[in-house]
């Protein structure tokens, strides 16, 4: 039995103790320095998930449309209600009327529960591989610039049947991993060794029409293909440009230590 006069020297010590950091309890001592044993590794991409959400939102216009290309999804077509039989009876109709957002929107309607899903995936894949390297700003770049140039492409060729989807995205954002992997080695962008024989395969096979019956319409192969060059061609300026920052850095890394060895030859 503990005699009362030491209660009182035991509380005190006890307090002293859990003070110095030696304590087990949650905020202080050393469950603080303890890392927990389940981490989640998965990335927070909010860029990612911005375009995702718009992608689903795309989607829900269109579904809701009492047609594909009516309502408020035909807003962000890439040409809508262009005047037939007239002069301005061409793709560039509703941009010179200043509605400029119609290059980029287009990507973010989809048509079909398998479109969404399938471009929802990818986008999800390759995009938080993307924005965990080199962050929120350069994929919001990328996605932009690669985005009106597959439309673009898109439109000069299927006008005025419209289009939609962010299939073109999502081969330039293949592309661009893919490339930038390859040359730096980086461990986020390593891709199975199969993956990109197979969706250049998926992309050559689609130009002759195989899988227009099972989307249930004409596939934007343009899109697609300029989708995957303009990725390549950003990959390699972002190659250019991570080469002329890092060779400077390496060199300085090799002149230090035969600096240092030259000063201890003199010692």
């Amino acid at each position: 039995m503990l005699q009362p006069e030491l209660v009182e020297p035991a509380r005190e010590a006890a307090s002293e103790w859990l003070k110095s950091g030696q304590g087990v309890d949650g905020t202080i001592g050393v469950a603080r320095h303890l890392k927990p044993s389940i981490q989640l590794n998965q990335p927070f991409a909010p860029a990612t998930l911005i375009f995702l959400f718009l992608s689903f939102v795309g989607f829900a216009l269109v579904t809701l449309s009492s047609h594909p290309t009516s309502g408020y999804a035909a807003l962000f077509l890439y040409y809508d209600r262009v005047p037939a039989f007239t002069e301005f009876s061409d793709l560039w109709y509703n941009l010179r009327e200043g509605q400029y957002w119609r290059i980029l929107t287009p990507i973010f309607l989809h048509f079909g529960a398998i479109h969404i899903i399938f471009n929802a995936l990818w986008l999800w894949f390759l995009g938080t591989r993307i924005e965990t390297v080199f962050g929120s700003i350069a994929l919001t770049v990328l996605v932009v610039v690669t985005g009106v140039a597959s439309n673009t492409a898109q439109a000069l060729v299927s006008f005025p049947i419209p289009f939609g989807g962010m299939s073109g995205v999502v081969y330039a954002l293949f592309s661009y991993v893919w490339l930038v992997g390859l040359v730096t080695k980086e461990s986020a962008f390593k891709l199975p060794p199969a993956l990109f024989p197979i969706m250049v395969l998926f992309m050559l096979i689609s130009w002759l029409g195989v899988f227009d019956m099972i989307a249930g319409g004409e596939v934007a192969d343009t899109a697609h293909t300029v989708g995957f060059v303009s990725g390549l061609m950003c990959a390699a300026i972002t190659l250019i440009f991570v080469k002329k920052h890092t060779e400077p850095a390496e060199l300085q890394q090799q002149i230090l230590p035969e600096e240092e060895q030259i000063e201890d030859e003199h010692r």
